[in-house]
């Protein structure tokens, strides 16, 4: 019987030589732009990693070792939501003029009422806020900016009551007041002071609403966050640019609800 020795396995050291040694002929027959591209993609892949795989706090611990870290204030929003129960006026219209409106309320109404040209009476902006370091920042004041005319003329239509929860803290403001003032409720609808609003990336955000009518005038209206960062004084503008329109209802036609029904103004 002959014994047969196994073929000898090939190390992996002269494998990986070879696999270098084809790595290396294959990039330099490459064009500049190809060499560009793969860079470009390895630079993309590692900054994907950094951010997303290990975590923004990785980040702002480079951004603060480095002095690179920013404070301040972010606050996350949406559109302001119109109330239904309050309804829309639509500007040269009668109730005939409009399409039909869904049978559902809430944001479907909505949306069937800016189709169709409709100016809110009343909306409620709902605000989140958070910071971008550990650094406090101090919520110092709100205010509410107007420009008011005369009210839009057209039928005024309005929704059955739609009720939604709002936070414990909420504001409200009459945009067409002499001087327009944010009012604090509770959530019992109790009026109370001006909170003190403090927040700081570490800790929980605050979160609030505030809704802004008119009763006699059109009116566009921007609402300014004065806030304080370091002994810094700093403003946010919502929304960043333009302005929210809400009008009265005192010079509609005619006042209905979304069935047709005809309602005492």
């Amino acid at each position: 019987m002959t014994q047969e020795d196994p073929a000898e396995t090939p190390s992996d050291s002269p494998r990986r030589a070879g696999l270098r040694a084809k790595a290396r002929l294959w990039w330099q027959r490459q064009s500049a732009g190809v060499k560009g591209l793969v860079f470009s993609v390895i630079g993309g892949i590692t900054v994907f990693a950094v951010t997303e795989w290990l975590g923004p706090s990785l980040v702002h611990l480079i951004q603060s070792l480095t002095g690179r870290e920013e404070h301040g204030l972010i606050i996350d929003y949406d559109e302001p939501a119109a109330s239904s129960q309050s309804g829309w006026v639509f500007q040269g219209k009668t109730f005939a003029d409009l399409a039909p409106p869904p049978a559902r309320m809430g944001d479907a109404l909505d949306r069937w009422a800016r189709k169709n040209g409709g100016t809110p009476v009343t909306q409620t902006l709902a605000l989140n806020l958070r910071a971008k370091s550990d650094n406090v920042v101090t919520i110092e004041r709100l205010k509410v900016q107007t420009v008011c005319r005369r009210s839009t003329v057209g039928v005024h239509v309005r929704g059955d009551v739609y009720v939604y929860m709002l936070p414990q803290r909420s504001a409200r403001v009459q945009a067409d007041a002499e001087s327009p003032e944010v009012v604090f409720y509770d959530e019992n609808d109790n009026k109370i002071d001006a909170p003190q609003f403090t927040v700081k990336r570490s800790g929980q955000p605050e979160y609030f609403s505030i809704t802004v009518s008119a009763s006699s005038h059109q009116c566009d209206w921007s609402l300014t966050v004065h806030w304080n960062v370091d002994g810094k004084d700093h403003t946010t503008r919502i929304p960043d640019k333009g302005q929210y329109v809400l009008t009265g209802t005192n010079a509609a036609t005619e006042h209905r609800a979304t069935d047709g029904e005809l309602l005492a103004g």
